[in-house]
């Protein structure tokens, strides 16, 4: 693992400072991953499919689910983009 560093003249302020901000977007990332897989679950139902049949592209588009069908494959990307962000935070560790 690599490691950074962070020049300042106050440490004891930054170090919180930079805890709390890492807490703050974890829990942020979590909250928005949390929104989208219940948009998913929504979308898949709605449409009566599995994320995986959308991400194989075996689903059949018609004029009336390409919406939806877009809609849930963004919802899909954005759910890969979080849990790698989330994976990404949660390896962070601030050492003084």
């Amino acid at each position: 693992m690599a490691t950074i560093q962070i020049k300042t003249p106050s440490p004891d302020q930054t170090i919180p400072l930079v805890k709390d901000a890492l807490a703050m977007e974890t829990k942020l990332t979590r909250d928005s991953l949390r929104t989208t897989d219940d948009r998913i679950t929504a979308l898949t139902r709605q449409l009566d499919v599995t994320p995986e049949q959308v991400l194989a592209g075996s689903v059949h588009r018609t004029e009336g689910n390409e919406a939806l069908l877009l809609d849930l494959e963004g919802e899909l990307e954005l759910r890969r983009v979080l849990q790698d962000t989330l994976h990404h935070l949660e390896q962070l560790e601030v050492c003084p």
